[in-house]
C-alpha cells in the first residue's frame, strides 16, 4: 500500500503533525464550500508555506521516482528538436535521455497520465520518469522556450530529414529538382514558414541566402527580425518550391521574377506576392502577405481622431474633386485609400482603380493592373477609364505630368479622384503638383483635401508600463523636439502576448488639410508653403507631430516610436511653424 504524502512529510520531519491536521481541515472546508478539490501537497505549499522542494521530494518517495533538484543542465535539446514542439508545449515534461525503446522524462506531476500518454503516442517509445518541482519545471521551460516558436524548434529536424533523403547529391536535373521540391520535408518546411508568418501577423517573409546558410526573417509591425536559419542545401529546394507555387521559372536564376500564390491557412485565404532577386550567394525571395478579401479596413479603425475622421468622411462623399494621401513607402497610404473605397463602394456608383500591383482584391470595384511593357501605363489606362463612365477613380500613384493633368481634368468633370503622392506633409503635396506642371488655378478648382500620415507601433496593452522621464529617451526628445515638453507616457516591456516585442499592431498618425475657399484662392495665387501652413494652423489643422503627441498621452504609442517615424523635414517644419507662430505648438 502506498504511504500517504502527509505521513511521509511528518515522518521525515518536513512538517509537524498539527500542520498536517490543519491542512487536511482546510482541504475539506475548501471542497465543502465549492471552491474545488486541492491536493494536500498544494495546500501545504500555498496555505502553510511548506517548502515546495520538501513536498515534491516526499511525493517522489511516495511514487518511487528519482527526484531532480536541478534540471536545466540535464535537458536534452537534441531530443527536443526531434519531438513535436507543440506536444512539448502542451505537456508538463521535458526529455532527458533516449535509447532504442525508452525515453527518459522529467515531470512535475507523477499522476498526469494524459501528458505521458501523449508523449508515448508521439514518439512510439516507453517513458521512464523522474520528478522535479513545478517551479523548477516552469523555470526550465521558460528558459528553453524564451523567444521560441514552432518554426525555430522544427527547422532543424525537418532539415535533417531532407538531407537524409537527398543524400548530398548536388548535380540534379530540372526534373529531379522539381521532384525534390515535392518531397515531404520541403513541403512541410515551406508550409511551416508561411503558417508561422500568418500566426505572427507578419506583412512580409524574407528568405535570404548567406555564404554558409540561409536566414528567414519576418517583417512584423514594420520591423524586420530574424526568426530562424536553415542549411544552404535546404534553402535551395525551399526557394524552388516557392517559385513553383508562384508559377515562376525555377531554371531561371539570373533575372528577377514576380508571381503570386493563393494560400489557405485555417480556412482563411491569403494572396502572397512573390519576388525573387539574384544576389551574390543565390536568389533572395520576398513574400508579401495579403489577406484575400480581408484587406479592407474600416475608416473608423485606422486611428483618426474624431474631427479628422468626420472631415475625411465628408470629403469622400463628394461627387467630384481630388483627395490625396501622402507619405513615404510603408506609411499605410494604400490601406487608408481602400478604407475610403470601402466606405463608398456600397453606393450605386462605378468605382475603378489603377494599381501597380493590385494589393487588395475588392468586391464591387473594377481593378486594373498596370503593365508598362504592354503599354498599360497610368496615363493611358486613365484615359480609357474615363470612357467607362466611372464615378470614383483610385490612381495608385501620380508621378508624372501627364497622369497629373488627366487626373485634374477628371476631378473637374464630375469624378471623385483618390491618389497618393510621395511628400513629407500635406502642404508639400500642393508644391509637388505644381512641380509636375499643374497650374495653380487647376489645383485650386479640383483639390478637396490632402491627408499625410505615418504608421507607429501600438504598445502591447498587456505589458506596457508607465515610464519616468529620465534617460536616453528624454535626451533624444529634447534634441529633436525642443520647446515641446515630453508628455507622460508608457514604454514597452515585452510578454508572450506580443512575442516579447512590447508592441502589438500599428496605427496611424495623421495631418489632414481640408481645402476651403480661402485656401483655394491662395493656391490659385501660388502662395508659398509657409503661407499655406500658417493659414491651416490658423483654422486648427493638427500636424502629425501633434497627433503623435496625443497618442503618446493616450498610452497608444511611445515617444521613441514617434521619433522613429517622423522625418527631419517634419521637425524642421515644426520649428519653422513655432517661430512663425510665436513659439506655440503646431
Amino acid at each position: 500500500m502506498i504511504e500517504q504524502l502527509g505521513q511521509i512529510l511528518v515522518s521525515c520531519g518536513a512538517i509537524r503533525r498539527d500542520t498536517l491536521d490543519r491542512a487536511l481541515l482546510f482541504q475539506q472546508e475548501e471542497k465543502a464550500s465549492g471552491a474545488g478539490y486541492h491536493r494536500i501537497g498544494e495546500c501545504l505549499v500555498k496555505k502553510f508555506n511548506v517548502p515546495e522542494e520538501s513536498v515534491y521530494k516526499a511525493l517522489a518517495a511516495q511514487f518511487g521516482l528519482p527526484f531532480l533538484t536541478e534540471i536545466e543542465g540535464l535537458i536534452n535539446r537534441d531530443l527536443m528538436s526531434e519531438m513535436s514542439f507543440e506536444t512539448l508545449k502542451e505537456v508538463d515534461c521535458l526529455p532527458l535521455e533516449r535509447n532504442d525503446d525508452v525515453l527518459k522524462l522529467v515531470v512535475s506531476d507523477p499522476v498526469d497520465l494524459t501528458s505521458l500518454l501523449m508523449v508515448q503516442a508521439a514518439t512510439g517509445l516507453l517513458v521512464d520518469c523522474s520528478l522535479t518541482s513545478p517551479s523548477k519545471m516552469a523555470a526550465a521551460k521558460k528558459k528553453l522556450y524564451e523567444g521560441a516558436s514552432f518554426l525555430k524548434q522544427s527547422v532543424g529536424k525537418i532539415s535533417r530529414e531532407y538531407e537524409r533523403q537527398a543524400q548530398g547529391d548536388e548535380s540534379l536535373s530540372l526534373e529531379e529538382i522539381k521532384k525534390r521540391t515535392e518531397s515531404e520535408p520541403v513541403v512541410k518546411m515551406v508550409s511551416l514558414i508561411f503558417d508561422e508568418a500568418i500566426k505572427l501577423n507578419a506583412s512580409d517573409v524574407h528568405i535570404e541566402p548567406t555564404e554558409h546558410n540561409a536566414v528567414v526573417r519576418y517583417r512584423i509591425d514594420g520591423m524586420l527580425t530574424q526568426h530562424t536559419e536553415t542549411t544552404h542545401s535546404m534553402y535551395v529546394p525551399i526557394t524552388s518550391r516557392i517559385k513553383i507555387m508562384a508559377d515562376l521559372d525555377i531554371a531561371e536564376k539570373r533575372v528577377p521574377q514576380d508571381g503570386r500564390i493563393r494560400y489557405t491557412h485555417q480556412g482563411e485565404t491569403y494572396d502572397f506576392r512573390v519576388s525573387t532577386l539574384p544576389t551574390h550567394h543565390g536568389e533572395k525571395t520576398v513574400v508579401r502577405i495579403l489577406a484575400h478579401d480581408a484587406g479592407l479596413l474600416e475608416l473608423s479603425h485606422i486611428g483618426m481622431g474624431p474631427a479628422e475622421y468626420a472631415t475625411l468622411s465628408e470629403l469622400i462623399q463628394k461627387p467630384q474633386g481630388m483627395i490625396f494621401v501622402t507619405g513615404p513607402t510603408g506609411s499605410g497610404k494604400s490601406s487608408t485609400l481602400f478604407a475610403c473605397l470601402n466606405r463608398i463602394r456600397t453606393k450605386a456608383i462605378n468605382i475603378t482603380t489603377i494599381e501597380n500591383p493590385i494589393e487588395y482584391k475588392v468586391q464591387g470595384v473594377n481593378q486594373v493592373q498596370i503593365n508598362e511593357k504592354a503599354g498599360v501605363t497610368f496615363a493611358a489606362t486613365l484615359r480609357s477609364i474615363l470612357r467607362q463612365d466611372p464615378d470614383a477613380i483610385l490612381i495608385g500613384e501620380i508621378r508624372d505630368r501627364e497622369t497629373a493633368e488627366i487626373a485634374v481634368q477628371a476631378a473637374q468633370t464630375g469624378h471623385l479622384v483618390l491618389s497618393t503622392l510621395h511628400t513629407n506633409d500635406a502642404i508639400a503635396a500642393i508644391t509637388r503638383l505644381r512641380d509636375l506642371g499643374v497650374p495653380g488655378f487647376l489645383i485650386s478648382s479640383s483639390l478637396l483635401g490632402i491627408l499625410a500620415q505615418r504608421l507607429v507601433r501600438v504598445l502591447c496593452p498587456v505589458c506596457k508600463k508607465r515610464a519616468d522621464k529620465k534617460g536616453e529617451a528624454l535626451s533624444r526628445w529634447k534634441a529633436m523636439l525642443p520647446g515641446i515638453p515630453m508628455p507622460e507616457h508608457f514604454v514597452p516591456e515585452g510578454c508572450e502576448a506580443c512575442h516579447k516585442s512590447g508592441f502589438k499592431g500599428r496605427t496611424g498618425i495623421f495631418e489632414l488639410a481640408a481645402v476651403n475657399d480661402a485656401i483655394r484662392e491662395m493656391i490659385s495665387e501660388n502662395a508659398t508653403d509657409g503661407a499655406l501652413r500658417a493659414h491651416f494652423r490658423g483654422i486648427g489643422m493638427k500636424t502629425m507631430i501633434q497627433n503623435g503627441v496625443e497618442k503618446i498621452q493616450q498610452g497608444i504609442t511611445s515617444p521613441d516610436e514617434l521619433l522613429r517615424v517622423v522625418m527631419v523635414e517634419d521637425i524642421l517644419g515644426l520649428k519653422r511653424s513655432v517661430s512663425d507662430n510665436e513659439k506655440e505648438l503646431v
